[in-house]
């Protein structure tokens, strides 16, 4: 089994579409949002580090790295974007500037790039990457679920 991410298809042991059943026994927090939200988050610990599972109709369809994500053995969280573009090989497909607040009122100006063809958002600060987003670009939500 691959450890870390396959772009499109999963992280570790987490595959994008497959139901959040699969993983029942390793969730340690669901948090329920308002019905504004399309998706349920769930909090899951693996070799130490948090993973975030959202998932909609109890299929996960989206994976979020903010402590931890390796690739191909090597770790993207805090590594620097003109790095991580030497590493992926795939120029963004969008890019934008999201304020993120924090405590004290203060936030930060994140940037967010898209690179549709692997899959990931991947949100930059002072020039690292502090969060990536996994998600399928292959196949349409409703093929996951069958």
């Amino acid at each position: 089994m691959e450890k870390g991410l396959v772009l499109n298809k999963s992280y570790d042991i987490f595959y994008l579409g497959k139901s959040i059943s699969r993983y029942d026994n390793l969730v340690h927090s669901n948090n329920q949002y308002d019905d504004s939200s399309r998706f349920d988050d769930y909090e899951i610990k693996i070799h130490g580090y948090n993973i975030e599972l959202w998932c909609e109709d109890s299929h996960i369809v989206n994976i979020c790295c903010r402590e931890s994500c390796f690739y191909n053995g090597i770790e993207l969280i805090k590594m620097k974007f003109e790095d991580f573009l030497n590493v992926i090989k795939e120029e963004p497909s969008n890019h934008e500037i999201c304020y993120i607040p924090c405590k004290d009122n203060w936030g930060q100006n994140q940037h967010v790039y898209v690179f549709d063809k692997s899959g990931l958002q991947v949100w930059v600060w002072r020039g690292k990457i502090r969060t990536i987003i996994i998600y399928d670009t292959n196949s349409d939500a409703e093929e996951i679920k069958g």
